[in-house]
């Protein structure tokens, strides 16, 4: 469903203030410490967007310990200890000990939707609103009307394009460099299914891809991979490489999580990097190591190790962050681009002829059915076959 700039601003307008400025209802719902089928979230902290990071206690298919983010709550001021809370999608969750409350020990303050948590709440869906309100370009062009998930898509990642808009960006600007029917297409994006239609209209417009990515989007296939394509090329052609992580917008404007086909509830998107930033979080509530040597990566789920451990070294910034799930695609591409650079610096001897090496990285957005991917571009050079940069093809 699409909204007019006028009727979504609001809306966001009297959810702010009926969420920020109603007293709570005083009763709340608690449940018995012995209820066995609920699972319990611990070590549990509310995120302005309204929904619940933690620790999983008694999930029906996660180990004990592992880190979620719940969908947003249908009443985030019930977030306290002990509580029963329901999502927006019908998730229950029991809330045990909040963040930074050791054993048993009774919080200084009680976590919850206070006051301050009120004020950062409005802060935020003030920015949203203000984003539509101000006419925040999509896709390059000025929208009168966008969904949901498009408004928040305008804020959280500005200057993202639709794929039909960046298919347009892409002619334009390689068009000159004789980039068409003699190029060829390498990719590394992330193996979730929802990334295929960024893949299916590069197909359209020069023809199918050599695949270089694996989990997250890292380029696993490395410079064998990129040698074997250079060889693919056609004669006289030259390749264009597209990279990048990616991240769900689901249709409640929630960064993260995406609503999948066939699927009544969201889910994790992309779900491998949800995981090592759990594995960076809970590292973070527990006892560090003794610095000794990491533990040996398990060669059946090799890729996800290699991915937890390249993004280790962001640690810091990732939970400094205002919003983990927005900063969690930045710092993927960051340490993707430094991968790919080495890659291509180690790799351009195999390209044959005087083509060219265009690079194109940035974050690809998944969006729910009915509204289109985006792609946040974020460097975008044009290179000799010796992998040197000749120009910068990005656009203001």
């Amino acid at each position: 469903m699409k909204f007019s700039a006028s009727t979504l601003l609001a809306i966001l307008a009297a959810f702010s203030q009926a969420e920020a400025f109603t007293t709570p209802r005083a009763t709340v719902q608690r449940i018995s410490t012995t209820s066995l089928d609920i699972t319990t979230l611990d070590e549990w902290q509310l995120l302005d967007n309204g929904s619940v990071v933690g620790s999983v206690r008694n999930h029906p298919t996660l180990a004990d310990g592992d880190i979620i983010t719940t969908s947003p709550l249908s009443r985030p001021d019930t977030a306290r200890s002990n509580n029963l809370v329901a999502t927006l999608t019908g998730s229950q969750y029991k809330l045990g000990r909040p963040m930074g409350v050791a054993g048993g020990a009774a919080p200084v303050e009680e976590p919850g939707f206070g006051r301050s948590t009120f004020v950062k709440t409005v802060g935020t869906t003030s920015l949203f609103a203000g984003g539509v309100a101000l006419g925040v370009e999509l896709g390059g062009i000025g929208k009168s009307e966008m969904t949901i998930p498009e408004a928040k898509i305008a804020v959280a990642f500005p200057g993202a394009l639709s794929n039909t808009e960046l298919m347009k960006r892409l002619e334009e600007r390689l068009g000159p460099y004789g980039y068409g029917t003699n190029s060829l297409v390498a990719t590394s994006l992330c193996c979730d299914e929802v990334n295929r239609p960024l893949e299916k209209a590069l197909a359209k417009q020069y023809d199918e891809p050599f695949v270089m990515g694996g989990l997250a989007g890292f380029p696993f296939g490395g410079v064998t991979s990129f040698g074997a394509m250079a060889h693919h090329i056609p004669d006289g052609g030259s390749c264009l490489v597209v990279y990048g992580p990616h991240v769900g917008v689901d249709s409640m404007g929630s960064v993260g999580t995406v609503n999948r086909r066939g699927r009544a509830k969201g889910g994790s998107c992309c779900g491998s990097a949800a995981a090592a930033l759990g594995k960076i979080r809970k590292g973070a509530m527990v006892p560090k190591g003794d610095g000794s040597a990491p533990p040996m990566i398990d060669s059946i789920d090799a890729q996800q190790a290699y991915v937890e451990a390249n993004l280790a070294p962001y640690a810091e910034r990732l939970l400094a962050a205002d919003d983990r799930n927005i900063e969690l695609p930045y710092a993927l591409y960051d340490a993707q681009k430094q991968m790919m650079d080495g890659i291509v610096a180690k790799g351009a001897s195999a390209m044959e002829g005087n083509g060219y090496i265009a690079m194109l990285g940035g974050i690809q957005i998944n969006t729910p059915d009915g509204i289109s991917d985006y792609f946040l571009p974020l460097s975008f050079d044009l290179r000799n076959n010796q992998g040197k940069i000749v120009k910068s093809l990005l656009w203001a």
